[in-house]
């Protein structure tokens, strides 16, 4: 067991809102004496659509990404997870199959808890059940937006998910330019459409001074977009 003074915070730098944020103290000491820590490089998959799995990840640093594939092999990426968010908690409750695919976008660093140790905390420390239940209930409405956004002609949809990926990126910069790193065919993934569509909006975009594209980066200004999505155009 760590004691206060050599404790360290395995998530150096949470993000605002995120499930490790909103923790008390002793219940970041108790999930982290629970866990263990584990580097990975870009590009595992941390859990498997329609798997079982036998650990909850917490992301401590780097960047993931959640995604559905149908039987067509077609990707639908529903989210990102940045650090202090968890990974595999819902199966840890229920014992069902993961419903979506986590893979690493960067080289990154977790927290993993075997599952079954994960339940023994919620039900020791009420603090942890209830930030499990707000982080599954912001993740509904969150799933709400997307389906009401599926409404939406592809342009708008296209615009509203940059905005919404500017948002997360926003800690990292106080500017109204938000630099990512995006490429089309992920874009395309996350709206979602065809390619062809989403390139030809972004060559629009580019034209109207909203957006600029390198290789696998964007640079998205937020006012901009927002003041197209007002006016329609």
């Amino acid at each position: 067991m760590n004691d206060g003074l050599t404790w360290r915070d395995p998530v150096p730098e949470s993000e605002p809102g995120a499930f490790w944020e909103t923790l008390s103290l002793d219940d970041r000491r108790a999930m982290s004496d629970a866990g263990t820590r584990r580097s990975v490089s870009r590009g595992v998959e941390i859990c498997r659509q329609g798997r079982h799995s036998s650990t909850v990840h917490l992301l401590c640093t780097g960047l993931a990404e959640v995604f559905r594939q149908d039987e067509g092999g077609i990707r639908t990426i529903l989210a990102r997870r940045r650090p202090g968010q968890l990974i595999g908690e819902m199966s840890a409750v229920d014992g069902s199959p993961a419903s979506a695919t986590v893979r690493t976008l960067s080289a990154s660093v977790f927290l993993v808890l075997p599952a079954a140790r994960f339940v023994e905390l919620c039900h020791a420390r009420p603090g942890i059940t209830w930030t499990v239940l707000r982080t599954a209930v912001a993740r509904l409405r969150d799933s709400d937006d997307q389906r009401q956004q599926y409404r939406l002609d592809v342009r708008k949809r296209t615009i509203l998910c940059l905005l919404s990926i500017a948002e997360d990126a926003r800690s990292e910069v106080t500017r109204s330019c938000v630099p990512i790193a995006l490429t089309q065919q992920e874009l395309a993934d996350m709206v979602p459409a065809s390619l062809p569509s989403v390139t030809r909006i972004l060559e629009d975009l580019r034209d109207a001074g909203a957006l600029r594209t390198g290789r696998g980066r964007m640079a998205i200004e937020t006012d901009r977009l927002r003041s197209l999505i007002q006016s329609g155009s």
